[in-house]
């Protein structure tokens, strides 16, 4: 592992020293590279990406691990994209023509590779020491490929949004519930009203005595006849007894 770092130390120092020579030239003119740090700049990146592509999944760990103890962590993320590329792209089968650019004070080279199952374009971005700064790898897909992928993109956001929805409205329908259930809460909890005494009803008035029907009694019904009769010296013929009613604690009776 050791002898693959200092591998990629000693290219880096090689570049380093022309790269700092042409800088001052190539900032006044723009976008353009030197011909002499052009060709070492591919001859290295080759180099880096042909080694890179065949390092096995154990070493390219060990490196990110490494890095990242280094606090270099762009290289750290960069390598484990790859990891991640290189399941779909495959075992690099050919790199394609270099171009070297220079942008924002880096030099950038770019090529098209061949993959075992895809191509993909590869970007390496040199910093003002030389040194690899980060590594871009994206594979091509087919128009076929792309347009399945988007599907899949648009189903999958169009599912969730759904889902959210569908979520959404059963909290929605639950607030019924919620709200019979805080009244019913609120009642249990609101103390019982006082009772209100109801005052004892006031006792019936003592039933007048009944009256005591003897107007069947006939011989009591023609004693009182006749004594009417002969006190109002009438005949007994024209009065009719129609009640008789007994008087209780009369003024005779104490007598």
């Amino acid at each position: 592992m050791k002898k693959r770092r200092t591998l990629f130390a000693i290219i880096a120092m090689v570049l380093c020293l022309g790269l700092f020579t042409g800088c001052a030239k190539e900032e006044d003119a723009g976008e353009a590279v030197d011909e002499t740090i052009k060709a070492s700049i591919t001859m290295i990146t080759q180099q880096n990406l042909e080694a890179l592509t065949s390092y096995p999944e154990a070493d390219i760990l060990a490196m990110i691990e490494q890095y990242e103890d280094d606090g270099n962590t762009t290289m750290a993320a960069s390598l484990d994209s790859w990891l991640t590329t290189k399941e779909e792209v495959g075992n690099l089968v050919q790199l394609g023509e270099i171009n070297v650019t220079q942008k924002d004070r880096q030099v950038v080279a770019v090529t098209k590779a061949t993959f075992e199952k895809r191509p993909a374009t590869l970007t390496v971005y040199y910093d003002r020491t030389g040194s690899i700064a980060n590594i871009e790898y994206v594979p091509f897909y087919t128009l076929g490929e792309n347009v399945g992928r988007g599907a899949v993109h648009t189903l999958i956001g169009m599912g969730t949004v759904f889902i959210v929805l569908i979520f959404i409205s059963l909290i929605i329908s639950c607030f019924k519930y919620i709200n019979a259930w805080e009244k019913k809460s609120a009642a249990a909890k609101a103390p019982a009203p006082a009772s209100i005494p109801v005052p004892a009803p006031a006792p019936a008035p003592a039933e007048e005595a009944a009256e005591e029907d003897v107007t069947d009694d006939l011989e009591l019904v023609a004693v009182i006849t006749a004594a009417i009769a002969a006190s109002q010296n009438t005949s007994a013929d024209g009065l009719v007894v129609r009640s008789i009613k007994r008087k209780t604690g009369a003024a005779w009776k104490r007598a």
